[in-house]
């Protein structure tokens, strides 16, 4: 895949920015300050969604039991808050983690992480082709999809348009693993904070615009999966560590193929 234009706003490398990381460029800094203008605790969110990605992760590898784990999108690794391989090798060392992204910067950053190419590995994959992650070579001789995975979609819907048909990925992702799988999501909403709709105005001029989903449009296109309680809410509020009280916040689910 090509590199990203540095000259426009990428979200692999915005949210580097929102984060505290240094993979990151002019486009993206300014682009993040203007939006923090409208939403000055958007630092706030982005912290929040990472760490509801760590709470799926504890929950999925420490009391679900699954060692498995298939990171689309996850963007830029981070040396503030721990990757996806390192929350979940702190419980169980053999758990197997795949990280794919369209951003091959990403991936290259991601990879030079990995001390273990047994148990980690990454590639570049769009989630808008998610057959040629699905069934790609690498995936499919690093995870066992005979056996339950956990599957990671970390702010990706929102960056899917309604033409590329986010229902029908959530879908194929449905069928291609076996009962006892789960599905991690968040999803900027006006229904949690009603200036997303102005964010959402600022942020078109970046490679992937955002998109605004309400919580019927979410529920539709999560319908293939069983939500695990407390089903579909503010990722501050999914089994949170200490008590949530975030103002600023998007919808979060993780869930269960029945």
């Amino acid at each position: 895949m090509p590199l990203p234009d540095a000259r426009k706003p990428h979200p692999s490398r915005f949210w580097d920015y929102a984060l505290g990381g240094r993979d990151n460029v002019h486009a993206d800094r300014d682009l993040l300050e203007e939006a923090e203008h409208i939403m000055p605790d958007l630092k706030v969110l982005t912290r929040e969604q990472r760490l509801f990605v760590d709470r799926t992760v504890e929950y999925w590898v420490g009391e679900a039991g699954v060692r498995q784990i298939l990171d689309i999108g996850g963007g830029m690794p981070t040396d503030i808050y721990d990757n996806v391989h390192e929350v979940a090798h702190r419980i169980a060392p053999d758990t197997r983690v795949v990280y794919v992204d369209k951003n091959p910067v990403a991936v290259a950053h991601m990879a030079a992480l990995q001390a273990d190419g047994e148990y980690t590995v990454a590639l570049e994959g769009d989630v808008r082709d998610p057959d040629t992650i699905l069934f790609d070579e690498v995936v499919r001789s690093t995870l066992d999809f005979t056996m339950p995975v956990g599957v990671l979609l970390s702010g990706i819907l929102h960056f899917i348009t309604d033409e590329e048909d986010p229902a029908a990925i959530v879908s194929r992702i449905h069928e291609a693993v076996v009962p006892g799988s789960f599905l991690s999501v968040n999803h900027i909403s006006s229904d949690i904070d009603p200036r997303v709709p102005d964010v959402i105005e600022i942020f078109r001029r970046a490679s992937d615009p955002l998109i605004d989903r309400d919580r019927a449009e979410l529920e539709r296109i999560l319908a293939p999966w069983t939500p695990v309680d407390p089903g579909l809410v503010p990722v501050s509020r999914w089994r949170p560590a200490g008590e949530a009280q975030n103002a600023c916040d998007a919808y979060g689910a993780v869930l269960r193929k029945a």
